[in-house]
């Protein structure tokens, strides 16, 4: 059961927050700093999940999120958005999470706050300004819908929708590929359900939440999913790892860290070409594009998941 009392809001000013928050957000943001979003969330329990009462505040220059620890005190955890790495939404029924890698002195870090799913629009917009905001604020504007896309025609009506609602604003839909789940011995499910999609600016990968039990003997209906938006300016390398029943796609991050995507074993051909893919830049990438229209070269990498 949840005890949601009242539901996160947005705030004009820093004087709007509540009182901790206030203080705080007062001595972080600099008065110069043109501020996009304050959305506060309060602490709610849904079951025997619980969480902290968060501030996300999105500014021209940086992002920032503070967390009130169950003693009262306030984390700040914020970074400009040159060294932020990546982003990932989670939406699941009443639960959602905003989480963000980025890099400190020069290691991997992650913080996430946690919102009642009834304002994910709200994040969302504010994630759109985010995803924006790394990409330098360049305006890519086009006039593609998604809805009516080819590549999203023959997937699941979920894994569609999820696309459609969630792709970044002014992004160029290049590719996708829908992954049916891996599972291991006794239907154990290694990899819940996904979906890759490529845009010009981002790789997003779509993912159905992982159940809960050890084994699953019939099918469980989800209902959530985990959104990631990985930016290709972040791209490092591709390598594929092999195992007995299934492989590994590993997507490195620039300034560290890595992505993990499983593949059923009997791509295991189309997927040995990956390993001989080098870096994609950005500037390749958007040269690419301009020219072509179609980003082949950077589809090399996930060609081996499509059907014969």
């Amino acid at each position: 059961m949840s005890s949601v009392a009242q539901f996160s809001t947005c705030a004009r000013r820093f004087e709007d927050a509540p009182s901790g928050f206030r203080e705080v957000l007062l001595q972080h943001i600099d008065e110069s700093e043109n501020v996009k979003h304050l959305i506060y969330s309060p602490a709610f329990v849904i079951g025997k999940f619980r969480t902290l009462a968060s501030v996300l505040c999105v500014t021209d220059k940086r992002w920032l999120i503070a967390l009130r620890e169950n003693d009262g005190r306030i984390r700040i955890d914020d970074c400009s958005y040159d060294r932020t790495l990546l982003a990932e939404l989670t939406i699941i029924l009443l639960h959602g999470q905003l989480k963000i890698d980025y890099t400190l002195n020069g290691e991997a870090r992650s913080t996430a706050c946690q919102f009642n799913t009834v304002m994910e629009r709200v994040y969302f917009r504010a994630l759109q300004d985010i995803l924006k905001a790394i990409d330098g604020n360049e305006k890519v504007p086009t006039n593609q819908d998604w809805r009516n896309s080819p590549i999203l025609e023959s997937w699941p009506i979920k894994f569609r929708n999820v696309s459609i609602i969630y792709a970044p604003k002014n992004s160029y839909l290049v590719d996708g590929v829908y992954l049916a789940e891996v599972c291991g011995m006794f239907h154990r499910q290694l990899a819940p359900a996904a979906a890759i999609l490529l845009t010009d600016r981002h790789i997003i990968i779509i993912a159905e939440e992982k159940p809960t039990g050890w084994f699953q003997f019939r099918h469980r209906p989800t209902y959530g999913e985990i959104i990631t938006y990985f930016p290709l300016s972040e791209l490092a390398y591709c390598h594929v790892r092999l195992g007995k029943r299934f492989g590994i796609l590993e997507l490195g991050v620039r300034r560290g860290g890595k992505l993990e995507i499983m593949f059923p074993r009997d791509a295991e051909e189309r997927v040995h070409g990956l390993a001989k893919t080098r870096r994609v830049t950005f500037s390749q990438i958007k040269k690419f594009v301009r020219r072509s229209g179609y980003l082949s070269f950077a589809l090399a990498m996930f060609d081996e998941f499509h059907e014969s």
